[in-house]
């Protein structure tokens, strides 16, 4: 069994390098996130026999709440200013939707089916909300032109 000491090291060196990716950290939370709202949604529409929309908003609500505190607390590690911060948060969310509805239009426009606009718009949205909260939602401070956490932001 002293065979599979260095391979576990290994592999908890694997992971904890990949973890240090912020990009990594925002896929893991938004995948949450989703998962959170399909499950939530399921229990209280289905199981809990809610009005369909009600219950689609309930989780919804519950989703994006996980969604923003694992973003800013765990993947972009920001610190206060929450005041500022959820407002953006909520206004990428919303920018996020348009740009996924407008690849997914665009796409169907040029004679494309609805079943491979979806993986496009899956793959392109979430760079495009990734970018959104890195440099607006949760930017860090700047002080003479460097950045507070230089070895976070090579990495991410």
């Amino acid at each position: 069994m002293t065979g599979l000491v260095p391979a576990w090291e290994d592999l908890r060196r694997f992971a904890r390098n990949l973890l240090a990716r912020r990009w990594i950290r925002f896929g893991l939370v938004g995948g949450a996130a989703t998962l959170c709202y399909a499950l939530l949604g399921l229990l209280f529409v289905n199981a809990w026999a809610m009005p369909l929309l009600a219950g689609n908003a309930l989780a919804y609500l519950i989703s994006f709440a996980v969604s923003y505190l694992g973003q800013s607390l765990w993947t972009f590690q920001a610190r206060g200013g929450h005041r500022a911060m959820l407002p953006r948060f909520a206004a990428t969310q919303a920018m996020g939707l348009g740009c996924n509805s407008c690849i997914i239009w665009l796409l169907v426009r040029l004679g494309l089916g609805y079943e491979l606009a979806m993986p496009a718009a899956v793959v392109l949205t979430p760079v495009f909300v990734y970018l959104l909260c890195k440099y607006w939602v949760f930017r860090r401070a700047r002080s003479l032109g460097v950045s507070a956490n230089a070895s976070e932001d090579i990495r991410a």
